[in-house]
């Protein structure tokens, strides 16, 4: 028997030996089935099958939509992943801060940075009140602000597009950022409005 020419290790069968077609099969499947993309369900479902990965092992999760490779020691998002989050009802009003229900969750990695951006209509019950989108790595208005923006409210309960930025490096791990709404000042009582046609939005690229 000799190998493939890619330096892949695949076994191939010569014409000079005897025609085994399960033999010749099994070959090439073992060969190159684990240096394909494999797709599994889940992340569960994959450890249960590949209790033995070998470095360079790609595969892709369809419960999240991504694309992992294995790096010797763990499963490692490949570079560019995105998350999304929408959100069609309205939050609740506040006069400090309240979640949006807008929240992304990635396996992050470590020294790498994701760029963050979230939208909506923000409105408030009096005029002139300052509004604001804040983005918290975590899902509590005690967490970490990694971005954020302001608009002002001319008219009261009139729907303002605010636009908030941020980029975090949070290092390797599961990754949670939530989008919150806030009254950065003033005295009235601030919302964030969305709907089926108009809804708002949060999206996360690595970068």
């Amino acid at each position: 028997m000799a190998t493939d020419s890619y330096g892949q290790s695949i076994t191939l069968y010569q014409n000079s030996e005897a025609p085994n077609l399960e033999s010749m099969i099994g070959n090439l499947a073992t060969g190159v089935i684990p240096r394909s993309v494999l797709r599994f369900a889940s992340a569960s479902a994959r450890s249960a099958t590949l209790t033995s990965p070998v470095e360079g092992m790609v595969t892709w999760l369809q419960d999240v939509n991504r694309l992992d490779y294995y790096d010797g020691a763990t499963w490692v998002p490949a570079k560019g992943q995105t998350g999304s989050s929408l959100v069609t009802a309205g939050s609740s009003s506040t006069t400090s801060e309240v979640t949006t229900s807008m929240a992304v969750t990635l396996a992050t990695r470590a020294g790498v940075s994701y760029e963050l951006k979230a939208t909506g209509l923000l409105r408030s019950t009096v005029g002139g009140d300052r509004l604001g989108l804040r983005i918290r790595r975590g899902t509590t208005t005690a967490a970490t602000q990694v971005g954020g923006g302001i608009v002002d409210a001319a008219t009261p309960n009139t729907g303002y597009s605010c636009l908030a930025n941020g980029i975090d490096t949070p290092g390797s791990g599961s990754t949670t950022w939530t989008v919150f709404v806030a009254r950065e000042g003033g005295t009235g009582s601030v919302d964030l409005t969305a709907s089926t046609t108009l809804p708002a939005s949060f999206v996360v690229r690595e970068i």
